[in-house]
């Protein structure tokens, strides 16, 4: 066995094994101790804040047009798992007045350690051909899915950091971002204030574009754009709440991680949309089409952009008369939420009669699925008129 044939057996049968157990320790950890780590990143992005206007006050700073969180590798080579916090004009990295802070990412990159001790053991198995730099090499590029855990409890902290006085305060850009990535190398936002995020006729332009990520992470709240068309649209975390896209179509789009909260959505066509962690409190569904929605899997995957930690949220929402067949949210919470009439095959009963209560079980309207005669008979229909 040449050093070649060597890494790609240790791939498959030692690392990937590992380091899918240390991201599902990891997930556990983030689930249960969610509310802590948000509070933490907070204090963190609040300090910056500070010793942002402070440097406006007395050195002049511009107006601040991103907040960048840096995972830094030098920082898990030494052990030290400290991300770069910076406060930058809109020159970004040519700021002539540098502001920065540090957040401590100890609890995501702490098992990494373990799991390169655990590594360099197992190398000792294979005869010579591996060593502890191939060990800290395999660390440094697992890095990136521990990261996305970081990037997961900053994109929940948003809210919270937007209600900082300290934030509030601070003289920013009419276009501001909150960023997180690697040092000077990709970054992905978690939050887009434009200077034209209130201009009713751009925004519906531009969610009618469905262009890549350029409609993603950004505030539509309180928006009126009823009877719209934004069919394949990615809108990842968007906040949406408080605002009327009653009849409207967002058919197959990337909705994870929206926030619809007291929207009204009545008689919105959701089909095939993905709608990993998107909450819909309070949300009106009335007719609603959710039928073959998805949660974007059973959780065990470890994608950079959707991790599932906060799952699909129907609180007390209104879902009277909608369709919710073939939808996959068996997972959803629906606290309070009205089914009355609502639409459900029959053969999925068993997948919501452990989540829903007995008045909403009785509520629902459970369809059959229509036989090979009833198909017949529609298509016959249809080619008639």
């Amino acid at each position: 066995m040449n050093k070649e044939e060597a890494l790609t057996h240790f791939n498959q049968v030692v690392l990937e094994p590992a380091i899918h157990y240390a991201l599902s320790t990891l997930r556990t950890y983030v689930v249960e101790h969610r509310e802590e780590l948000i509070q933490a990143f907070v204090e963190s992005i609040r300090q910056l804040c500070i010793q942002a206007k402070m440097d406006q006050e007395q050195q002049g700073k511009s107006s601040v047009a991103f907040i960048h969180c840096s995972m830094l590798r030098m920082s898990l080579v030494n052990g030290s798992y400290a991300y770069l916090l910076e406060a930058y004009s809109e020159d970004w990295y040519w700021d002539d007045i540098g502001c920065f802070h540090e957040y401590d990412a100890t609890w995501a990159f702490a098992p990494l350690n373990e799991l390169q001790d655990s590594l360099i053991v197992e190398m000792k198995r294979y005869g010579g051909k591996l060593n502890a730099s191939d060990a800290e090499r395999m660390i440094l590029q697992a890095a990136a899915q521990f990261n996305a855990f970081v990037m997961a409890i900053a994109r929940m902290a948003v809210p919270h950091i937007l209600n900082l006085p300290e934030m509030q305060a601070l003289d920013r850009s009419n276009r501001f971002q909150i960023r997180v990535g690697e040092y000077k190398d990709y970054s992905e936002p978690v939050h887009i204030r434009e200077g034209d995020h209130r201009n009713i006729q751009h925004l519906q332009k531009k969610l009618s574009a469905a262009d890549g990520l350029e409609n993603a992470y950004g505030d539509y709240t309180l928006l009126s754009l009823p009877e719209g068309s934004f069919d394949y649209v990615d809108v990842r975390y968007s906040d949406f709440s408080d605002a009327d896209f009653r009849k409207c179509s967002f058919r197959n789009s990337i909705l994870i991680g929206t926030k619809w909260h007291r929207s009204n959505l009545s008689e919105t066509d959701l089909r095939g949309s993905m709608l990993t962690d998107a909450s819909f409190w309070g949300c009106n569904l009335k007719g609603a089409n959710l039928s073959e929605t998805s949660d974007g899997g059973n959780g065990d995957g470890f994608a950079t952009t959707s991790l599932g930690l906060q799952g699909i949220s129907f609180e007390r929402a209104n879902l009277e008369n909608a369709d919710l067949r073939g939808a996959n949210l068996a997972q959803a919470d629906f606290k309070e939420a009205n089914l009355t009439g609502a639409q459900v095959w029959i053969h999925d009963r068993d997948k919501y009669e452990d989540q829903w209560s007995d008045e909403q079980l009785a509520s629902v309207l459970w369809v059959a699925l229509p036989t090979r005669e009833d198909k017949e008979g529609l298509w016959s229909s249809n080619i008639t008129n």
